[in-house]
């Protein structure tokens, strides 16, 4: 059997081309369906049906970096404007990363018509400790569709 184990150091975030530079932690939370109870008089268990998909967030955290304008502050910058980001990638080794879904086909989890998978930024935390390096820590709600594996 091979060894599917992913050693953590090979991750990274990043948005198009670039990296957001100073990421040591990914990590995708809160992925579920709500179910909604269906159970009537006379049943003698409990009946559920599915409801919405719920998405989840990534938080990803790291060392502050100021001058990284194409990474850390794009995303506080995208937060501030409320804008959608639709090409960030949560890296699990060199090759094989995680991206908000943009495909209807089979497996894609968009239905025709429906907008493009996206995230948008919910928090940008900032940390300067006087002993320690700055830190910084975001919250992205991915929308639309479940990331898809690529």
């Amino acid at each position: 059997m091979a060894n599917e184990s992913k050693p953590g150091y090979k991750g990274k975030v990043t948005i198009g081309a670039n990296n957001v530079l100073g990421m040591g932690v990914w990590s995708w939370n809160g992925f579920n369906r709500d179910l909604l109870e269906d159970t009537e008089f006379a049943d003698t268990s409990d009946d559920y049906l599915y409801g919405l998909l719920r998405c989840g967030t990534v938080s990803f955290n790291g060392n502050y970096k100021k001058d990284d304008t194409q990474g850390q502050d794009m995303l506080r910058s995208a937060m501030i404007n409320g804008a959608t980001i639709t090409d960030i990638r949560f890296y699990v080794d060199s090759a094989s990363y995680y991206t908000p879904n943009s495909t209807t086909a089979a497996g894609g989890g968009l239905l025709a018509g429906q907008a493009v998978g996206h995230v948008v930024v919910q928090s940008v935390d900032v940390d300067v400790d006087k002993s320690a390096l700055g830190t910084i820590a975001f919250s992205v709600q991915i929308c639309r569709a479940p990331m898809r594996l690529i």
